[in-house]
């Protein structure tokens, strides 16, 4: 599963890469009472069944009638936020993540929900209340990654390397997860740092195009054009190095660290 990386606060946690996803069901970290199968009712098994197979109006629609179960609502109102969170329906998700909340004020996977949710809405103060009691409890890399990426939107540079290196220590093999980290480093001028992060996700044999995008961004953001321009390959030619680099200079051009995470989501989006 893709993470998320770093986007415009116009969409908040928009894909810097035009590729990356929001991961899937189960995502968000899963207690003893939702962890699989076994403790659930047949109707939260099949909706879940149906989610897999890519049905999600099936899924929604049997989620939203076990909402009205008791001992199902809180599993069902959580999964009915992720996929509207999934599919970018970010009012919908709120909606159901508070509705959780009702039920269960401490839910760690709804406050993390619903932080995603404000984040995506340019709530980023709001969201970062939930996302940093959430994190900490459901402690998956996905959790993680959100908070860091939420903290780089409000400039908070210290406390996003901090939670998206803890991302990267759970899923090491997350190229996303380690170009975030690399994006976020280069904003707050630890190049070494960055360059580094930036081409352990671009010279994997995983990497995709990209990941080598993306170390260019950090190149460039690092003062290290030099380096980029050397490294023009057939899917990636001097012009489009030269595009990249330049709009890395006109980040640099920016001094409000906050404004510079926002402006960072337009490069390739």
């Amino acid at each position: 599963m893709r993470a998320p990386v770093i986007g415009a606060i116009g969409m908040s946690l928009a894909v810097l890469s035009g590729c990356a996803g929001v991961p899937g069901r189960g995502a968000f970290g899963t207690p003893a009472s939702m962890e699989t199968f076994a403790g659930e009712s047949r109707m939260l098994q099949v909706a879940a069944t149906l989610e897999d197979q890519g049905d999600t109006v099936a899924a929604l629609a049997l989620y939203q009638r076990a909402t009205a179960t008791p001992d199902d609502a809180l599993i069902a109102h959580i999964r009915i936020g992720e996929i509207h969170i999934r599919t970018g329906n970010y009012r919908r998700a709120n909606a159901a993540f508070r509705a959780a909340l009702a039920l269960e004020p401490n839910s760690a996977e709804a406050l993390l929900g619903l932080g995603s949710a404000l984040v995506q809405t340019n709530d980023v103060a709001g969201g970062l209340v939930t996302l940093r009691r959430a994190a900490p409890v459901v402690r998956t890399a996905i959790a993680y990654n959100r908070l860091g990426l939420a903290e780089t939107l409000a400039g908070n540079m210290p406390e996003a390397i901090a939670a998206l290196d803890r991302a990267v220590a759970l899923a090491p093999y997350d190229l996303d997860i380690r170009t975030n980290l690399a994006l976020a480093a280069a904003l707050d001028g630890q190049s070494d740092a960055a360059i580094r992060a930036a081409q352990q996700a671009a010279w994997s044999p995983q990497a995709e195009a990209r990941h080598r995008r993306n170390l260019i961004i950090v190149l460039g953001l690092c003062r290290r054009g030099a380096e980029a321009l050397e490294m023009g390959t057939s899917d990636m030619p001097a012009r489009e190095i030269k595009a990249l680099l330049a709009r890395a200079d006109a980040i640099l051009a920016i001094k409000d660290v906050k404004a510079r995470a926002r402006a960072l989501g337009t490069i390739l989006g």
